[in-house]
């Protein structure tokens, strides 16, 4: 072996120096979905599997009750408000007794 063939220190750390030192590939970050999201997509599954169902069935059954679910609550509204307004109103004697 020749002084040739063996590299000095000077020459092997000058190339360590200059490699890049992020050689390792940059694993991508993962994606925050919204809790709404993920929420929603739970629910369909749960659907699924309750009832046995492929998951455009399962996406029907949940808009069903959602209309369900908003149409109870619009009745409930419209008889609370009804309730409040007949309240107010004062009757008379005759009215109450039914004399005419």
């Amino acid at each position: 072996m020749t002084n040739d063939d063996v590299m000095s220190d000077e020459e092997f750390f000058d190339e360590v120096a200059l490699a890049p030192k992020n050689t390792r590939p940059m694993a991508r970050k993962r994606s925050k979905k919204a809790k709404k999201d993920i929420f929603a997509g739970i629910k369909v599954k749960m659907v699924m599997r309750i009832y046995g169902v492929s998951k455009a069935r399962a996406l029907e059954i949940i808009a069903g009750r959602a209309a369900e679910k908003k149409a109870l609550e619009d009745a409930k509204d419209k008889k609370g408000k009804r309730e409040k307004n007949e309240a107010g109103k004062f009757m008379s004697a005759e009215e109450f007794f039914g004399v005419v």
